[in-house]
């Protein structure tokens, strides 16, 4: 199966080369924070630090996503229900406040639409290095450098939806620094990104982790790699005396809350997303962020990229 898949997707990457497969284009620069391998590779964070780099500078910056596990159809605006839009999109809301995100499964009509709206000057195409039919100003991969260096099996069979090769067609890598593992040799610039662990929150209020050690706690995560997470607890001077799995994006039922075990319940962001309403048990969430040591050297290459299309087009029509 995993050798029909990878000939279905290089048949596909020739078709778009070509140009029988047609990218559709916005009226505003767009740049995709996408990876090769399914989930679990920082994507999110990175999403959140590029939206706030991008603020910055001037700039208003639109996320579009597809909205993964949602209950609603066509095109929905992150607000106030998780289950209409995301966990991740409503995460990503939650995160960055003012900048909007539009949740479609095909990501032009969420552009068309936030565009219709002047909801803001640029795109950051959530999840996007595979979403070829819209067309992309820049291509930002993001790779879990064990899984790069632990092979290649396409899916079914294993975690990758593309092959290696296709990162030759990004214009940047940001690789997650896991102590440990080797940097990837990789064919374009490389980024480090470090995990920041900005601390234990309770209904968006900082809790200093010492109110919670020596305390009996449960951690729990429905997310593609619970480990780290697991870890990024203990590392912060925490010791759950019990650790719970579920699958990745996993819908909670208010039953699963109560049973777990006793004493102070700690998860991730994604997963508080979507306990909201949920339960009465309070729960605490470790919110993380993405450090890219050089991030100004990785903004400057964003922009020029976006500055280096927009005169080429202008000079393709004659202006």
């Amino acid at each position: 199966m995993s050798r029909a898949f990878r000939l279905l997707v290089q048949a596909r990457a020739k078709l778009y080369e070509s140009g029988i497969l047609p990218a559709r284009r916005l009226n505003y620069p767009v740049i995709s924070i996408g990876n090769l391998t399914v989930g679990g590779t920082g994507k999110t964070p990175l999403v959140i630090a590029i939206a706030e780099g991008l603020s910055g500078r001037g700039f208003r910056p639109v996320i579009l996503s597809r909205g993964y596990g949602r209950t609603s159809r066509g095109v929905v605006v992150a607000g106030v229900d998780w289950e209409q839009c995301g966990d991740e999109p409503m995460l990503m809301k939650q995160r960055l406040k003012d900048v909007p995100v539009v949740v479609a499964a095909d990501r032009y009509h969420a552009g068309l639409y936030a565009q219709e709206k002047q909801l803001g000057d640029v795109f950051l195409l959530d999840d996007g290095f595979q979403h070829r039919q819209l067309h992309r100003n820049v291509d930002i991969v993001t790779i879990d450098p064990a899984e790069w260096a632990a092979g290649e099996t396409l899916l079914p069979a294993g975690p990758w939806r593309e092959p290696k090769a296709a990162i030759a067609r990004a214009h940047a890598a940001c690789v997650q620094d896991v102590p440990g593992t080797a940097m990837p040799d990789l064919p374009i610039p490389v980024f480090r990104v470090q995990t920041k662990f900005e601390g234990i929150y309770q209904n968006g209020v900082f809790v200093p982790p010492e109110k919670l050690h020596g305390r009996a706690m449960v951690a729990f995560a429905g997310i593609a790699k619970p480990e780290r997470f697991f870890a990024a607890v203990e590392s912060i001077g925490l010791r759950p005396v019990e650790r719970v799995r579920f699958s990745d994006h996993h819908h909670y039922s208010s039953r699963e809350i109560e049973k777990l075990p006793g004493g102070i319940l700690v998860t991730t962001e994604k997963d508080a997303v979507r306990l909201q309403g949920l339960t009465s048990r309070p729960f605490c969430s470790l919110r993380i962020s993405a450090k890219i040591p050089d991030f100004d050297d990785l903004m400057r290459l964003v922009l020029n990229k976006v500055n280096e299309e927009d005169s080429h087009s202008r000079a393709q029509l004659g202006g």
